[in-house]
């Protein structure tokens, strides 16, 4: 907390004068005890973050998954959608692939699935089909998004990408534009 901060009246500590101490003004500055931090944290208010134009962005998104590409770590499926909700059938399914067992590769798993293609409208929410994501839940070395939340970082951050064909059209549609 600065000066300001730290609770405590701004009376006059004691007389300028005739004490045979040094004058003080208040209680709370940052030499005394109980006092302000010097040049301490400010919260909300400190944030360190850059800003990136959408621009810039976006071309980080387009070299990201170019470089998924190069290195043979991108996989394109024709939709993320599972029979059932259970972990134990995505285990075996995404071992197959090299993804997610004992010295399977870590994966982040991107979906656009629309509520209207599918077979029950109920399956899809948030552009993920809820089987698959109720089956990945658990899987530690599985993230699932949707193409909306993708961003540099994350796709970096994970061995593998695997997309839908549903998310590689948004994914083309959403970085075509400003070309």
């Amino acid at each position: 907390k600065t000066v300001s901060e730290v609770s405590g009246s701004g009376r006059k500590v004691r007389p300028q004068k005739g004490g045979g101490t040094a004058r003080a003004g208040h209680s709370r500055p940052a030499h005394w005890r109980g006092g302000a931090k010097a040049h301490g944290p400010k919260g909300k208010i400190q944030d360190y973050t850059t800003k990136l134009n959408k621009k810039v962005r976006k071309m980080g998104v387009r070299h990201a998954l170019s470089q998924k590409l190069k290195e043979g770590s991108l996989i394109i499926t024709s939709d993320m959608a599972a029979p059932t909700h259970k972990t134990k059938d995505m285990y075996a399914m995404l071992d197959r692939l090299g993804i997610a067992g004992k010295k399977g590769d870590m994966a982040l798993m991107i979906d656009d699935a629309d509520p209207n293609d599918a077979e029950n409208e109920a399956s899809v929410y948030g552009g993920l089909d809820v089987n698959f994501k109720v089956a990945t839940g658990n899987l530690k070395k599985v993230k699932m998004l949707n193409q909306k939340g993708c961003h540099v970082y994350s796709m970096l951050k994970f061995k593998k990408l695997v997309l839908s064909l549903a998310a590689v059209r948004s994914l083309e549609e959403r970085l075509e534009r400003d070309l």
